[in-house]
C-alpha cells in the first residue's frame, strides 16, 4: 500500500541534498527542513507537538516537495511542502509554506492554501518564515475567522526551529549517531547566514521618534503607528529573548503572559499599547525551568534604562532586617556595581533600594522609616543606562540581550526560594541546644564544668 496520499497528484519526496536553482532559496532550504524532520523521530516529537500529534516508536513521517494537489487549477498556488505523519491509528496531513530572509507571509496566498486543504480534507496549513510568534497556534497574519474554520493554522519561526536542535543537541536527546550527525549539521546549516534564517535584530522603523516624543515630554497617542509599531516590535524581541536564553541554558524557556491575553494577541497588542502610553516602559516576564521566580524585563523610555528582576518572599524563620537581607546576600556570590536590592515591606510603606555592594558593609542600610518592621520580600535587579544606544533600533536589542543574559549569570543562576526547615522531634524540643550553652559554661577546650561532668 503507497503511503502517498490519493489528493496527491505529484510530488517529490523531500530531499537532504535538493536540486533547484539558485533563485529557489525557499524551496531548497524547506526540502532540507523537511527531510531531516523525517529522519530525526525527537526532532519531529518536539516540532510536531506543538501542533498537537504525538509522534511515538510507530509513527511514520513522510514529506514532499514540489507537490501538486487534486483539483489545482493555479500554478502559482503551489505549496511549498507537504507532511504526512501516519500514527498508526490515522494520518494526519499539513500543507507547508516557507518564506526566507527578509520575504513576510503574504495573508491572501495562506487563505487559498487553507481553501486548498479544505477541497483535499488535509487538517493542517504549516507557515514558516523569520516572523515571530508567542505560540504555534498564533499566526503573524489576521486572517478572518472563517477562514479558520477550513484548517487548523500552525506557524514556526526559522529561529525556533533552530533552537529546538541546538536544545536537543546539549540534552543528548538523540541517542543513534547518524540522527545526532544529521542533527549537528543541519544545526550548523541553519545557524550559516547565507542561509537566510535570521533572528529579530532591531526594533521597528519608528523607534527613534518614539524615544524622543518621551524624551520631549510629548503626550503619547494610543492610536499613533508608531506606538503599535513599538509594542509589536517589543512583543517580537520578547520571543526572540525567550530563543536566546534557550541557546543559553539549554532547556525551554517561555515568556509569561495573562492567561487572558494568551490567546488574542490583538487584545494583548492593545493592552501593550495602554501599558506603555500610562508608563513609559515596555515590560516582559520569562520563565526559566527550576528559577526561584520569573524574570521581569523592563524596559524604561523616560531613563533610557534596561532592568531585569526576580523577587522573592522573605524568609519566615529570621525576624530582623539585618539578618533577612544578609539571607539574599548569601546567596549573591558577585557584586557588580548595577546589582540593586530592593525590601519590599508590609502594608502600604514604600519600598526601598540600595546597592548590593554597601548592604554587605551594613545590611540595615536598607531599613524603612520603622526600625520594628522588616522585610516581607525582596527584588533583586540588575538596571543599566543605555543613553544613545537606547534609541539605536539594533543597539537596544543588543543591549537587552545581554543585560538579561549577564542578569541571569550573576543572580538568577545563584537565588533560590526560602524553605521552611522540617520541625524538630517532639522529644528534643525541650533539651537545650548544644550551639545554645554559654561560652561561660564551657571549660577548657568546650569541656564542661566539673560539678557538671560529675
Amino acid at each position: 500500500m503507497s503511503d502517498r496520499p490519493d489528493f496527491l497528484t505529484s510530488g517529490d519526496e523531500a530531499r537532504l541534498f535538493p536540486i533547484l536553482a539558485e533563485t529557489s532559496k525557499e524551496k531548497r532550504v524547506a526540502s532540507i527542513f523537511l527531510a531531516v524532520l523525517t529522519q530525526i523521530p525527537a526532532l519531529a516529537e518536539e516540532i510536531l507537538k506543538t501542533a498537537g500529534i504525538r509522534v511515538g516508536q510507530r509513527t511514520k513521517i513522510n514529506a514532499y516537495t514540489e507537490v501538486v494537489l487534486r483539483g489545482e487549477t493555479d500554478s502559482k498556488c503551489r505549496p511549498d511542502g507537504l507532511i504526512v505523519v501516519s500514527t498508526g491509528r490515522g494520518v494526519w496531513t499539513a500543507l507547508v509554506e516557507a518564506k526566507i530572509g527578509k520575504a513576510k507571509l503574504d495573508a491572501s496566498q495562506v487563505q487559498r492554501y487553507l481553501d486548498l486543504a479544505k477541497a483535499n480534507k488535509i487538517d493542517s496549513v504549516i507557515t514558516i518564515s523569520n516572523e515571530f510568534v508567542a505560540r504555534a497556534d498564533l499566526s503573524p497574519i489576521s486572517l478572518p475567522r472563517r477562514e479558520l474554520n477550513k484548517a487548523d493554522l500552525y506557524h514556526w519561526s526559522w529561529s525556533w526551529l533552530a533552537t529546538t536542535c541546538e536544545i536537543l543537541n546539549y540534552q543528548n536527546s538523540v541517542d543513534d549517531s547518524e540522527q545526532k550527525y544529521l542533527l549537528k549539521q543541519f544545526n550548523h546549516f541553519l545557524a550559516h547566514p547565507a542561509t537566510g534564517v535570521e533572528r529579530f535584530t532591531q526594533m521597528g522603523s519608528h523607534w527613534k521618534d518614539v524615544v524622543q516624543a518621551v524624551s520631549n515630554n510629548d503626550a503619547l497617542q494610543k492610536n499613533a503607528p508608531e506606538i503599535e509599531e513599538a509594542v509589536i516590535s517589543w512583543f517580537a524581541e520578547e520571543r526572540d529573548l525567550c530563543l536566546h536564553m534557550c541557546s543559553h541554558v539549554g532547556r525551554e524557556v517561555s515568556a509569561t503572559i495573562d492567561r487572558k491575553l494568551i490567546d488574542d494577541p490583538s487584545a494583548r497588542i492593545k493592552q501593550g499599547i495602554s501599558d506603555l502610553v500610562e508608563t513609559q516602559t515596555l515590560t516582559s516576564s520569562i520563565r526559566v525551568p527550576d528559577c526561584a521566580s520569573d524574570i521581569t524585563v523592563t524596559a524604561d523610555i523616560a531613563r533610557r534604562t534596561v532592568s531585569a528582576s526576580m523577587t522573592l518572599k522573605a524568609p519566615g524563620d529570621k525576624v530582623s532586617t539585618g539578618a533577612r537581607v544578609n539571607w539574599v546576600l548569601r546567596m549573591l556570590k558577585e557584586d557588580d556595581e548595577r546589582l540593586l536590592l530592593r525590601a519590599l515591606w508590609p502594608g502600604r510603606a514604600a519600598p526601598t533600594t540600595k546597592e548590593v555592594a554597601s548592604l554587605r558593609t551594613d545590611p540595615t542600610l536598607i531599613q524603612n522609616d520603622n526600625p520594628s518592621s522588616a522585610p516581607r520580600g525582596f527584588e533583586v535587579l540588575i538596571v543599566e543606562r543605555l543613553g544613545p544606544r537606547f534609541t539605536g533600533r539594533k543597539t537596544f536589542i543588543e543591549g537587552l540581550e545581554r543585560i538579561v543574559q549577564e542578569f541571569y549569570d550573576l543572580v538568577s543562576v545563584n537565588l533560590k526560594t526560602w524553605q521552611a526547615p522540617p520541625p524538630k522531634p517532639v522529644k528534643s524540643r525541650d533539651a537545650p541546644d548544644p550551639g545554645e550553652i554559654e561560652e561561660s559554661e564551657l571549660g577548657p577546650a568546650g569541656a564542661l564544668p566539673q560539678e557538671q561532668a560529675n
